[in-house]
């Protein structure tokens, strides 16, 4: 059995990223966020979070007309330490039940991604442990699928070191 089922991904993802110390301590502050997003019909790709950070990554195309909007409602309803608007992503997703509990998969992909020198922006696994999904610079999409296909593809099928 092979360690993952697949390797896919797309261009033209902005990240709406906001910093702000204790927000874990708020209750209710990723729906008030989300909530904004909502009230300007806007659906969200992922969301990964920290401690005092949380990021929104939503489609360019969904942002348009309403970015600045969105911005200034989150300064004013959520008073952030640090707002920014991050535009050009990639987001590729490394999927399969192989995945689930299999020790050293994050590892394989990010050394990959490492030995190609492409920076990893966004990092988001779930529960589950099917997938876990890397933002990178849209320049670097091409690169970086080769790079994780290399690893795990022509792993699995030769034995060879890969990537």
């Amino acid at each position: 059995a092979t360690e993952i089922a697949g390797i896919a991904g797309r261009k033209d993802f902005s990240m709406i990223c906001l910093e702000k110390s204790l927000m874990n301590r708020e209750v209710g502050f990723a729906h008030r966020l989300l909530g904004i997003f909502r009230e300007h019909g806007v659906s969200f790709e992922q969301c990964p979070s920290s401690i005092d950070s949380i990021s929104v990554i939503v489609e360019d195309a969904q942002l348009q007309g309403v970015d600045e909007l969105i911005l200034d409602e989150i300064k004013r309803q959520l008073e952030p330490d640090h707002l920014f608007l991050e535009r050009n992503l990639a987001l590729i997703a490394v999927v399969g039940e192989g995945m689930v509990r299999t020790v050293g998969i994050a590892a394989k992909i990010f050394n990959a991604l490492k030995e190609a020198g492409i920076n990893v922006r966004i990092i988001n696994q779930g529960a589950s442990e099917m997938n876990i999904i890397i933002g990178v610079a849209a320049v670097d999409y091409e690169k970086a699928v080769r790079a994780l296909y290399a690893a795990f593809v022509i792993d699995s099928r030769t034995g060879s070191a890969g990537g």
